[in-house]
C-alpha cells in the first residue's frame, strides 16, 4: 500500500514491474506499458483477504480526507514536542526529530541513555514505542487511531520511568 500525492506521480517510475501495474493487465500482451497514475505501482497479485481488512481504514481515509489527517498529525507531533519540552527535556532527553513540523512525518524520536530499559518498562505498561539503537525511542502517532489522551499517557509514562 502506498500513498503518493498526485503532483508527484508524473516524475515517478515503478522499478518493479508486475502484471497488475500494466495498462492492459488482463490482455497478457507482450511488452510492458505501465498503467496510468498510481496503478502503475501495483506489482503483483494482491492478497484479497489482506485487502479486505484494509477496507474500513481506506473508507475512513476517504471520509476524513488527507488534509484533516495531516492536520491531526501536525497537532499530535506538536503536542508531543510540547510535552517533551515540559517534562523530558529537563530530564536530559534529547529531541532527535526536526523541530520544524514540515520536516517530519507523524512521529518523533527521543534520545536518552536509559531508553533501552525504559522501552521494556513501557511495554509492560501497554505503551508501545519503537526502540531505535543506540538509545532512541520512536513514538509513532497515527492520526486516525491515536488520541491526544493516549499521547499524554505515553509521555507521562516515559517521564515517570525516568524520574520516579
Amino acid at each position: 500500500f502506498a500513498y503518493v500525492n498526485r503532483r508527484h506521480l508524473p516524475g515517478l517510475k515503478q522499478p518493479i514491474w508486475g502484471w497488475m501495474g500494466r495498462k492492459d493487465a488482463f490482455e497478457m500482451a507482450a511488452g510492458y506499458e505501465p498503467a496510468p497514475g498510481i496503478r502503475s505501482f501495483l506489482s503483483g497479485t494482491p492478497a484479497i483477504f489482506g485487502m479486505l481488512a484494509m477496507r474500513g481504514t481506506l473508507d475512513l481515509i476517504e471520509e476524513t480526507g488527507m488534509a484533516a489527517i495531516r492536520r491531526k498529525s501536525l497537532n499530535l507531533t506538536a503536542y508531543a514536542v510540547q510535552l517533551y519540552e515540559a517534562w523530558l527535556e529537563p530530564l536530559g532527553v534529547e529531541l532527535a526529530s526536526p523541530r520544524d513540523p514540515e520536516l517530519r512525518g507523524s512521529h518523533i524520536t527521543l534520545d536518552h541513555p536509559a531508553f533501552r530499559n525504559v522501552t521494556a518498562a513501557l511495554w509492560e505498561r501497554d505503551v508501545i514505542p519503537d526502540f531505535r539503537a543506540p538509545h532512541g525511542i520512536r513514538i509513532g502517532l497515527s492520526p486516525l487511531s491515536t488520541s491526544f489522551a493516549e499521547l499524554f499517557r505515553g509521555m507521562a509514562a516515559i517521564r515517570d520511568l525516568l524520574h520516579p
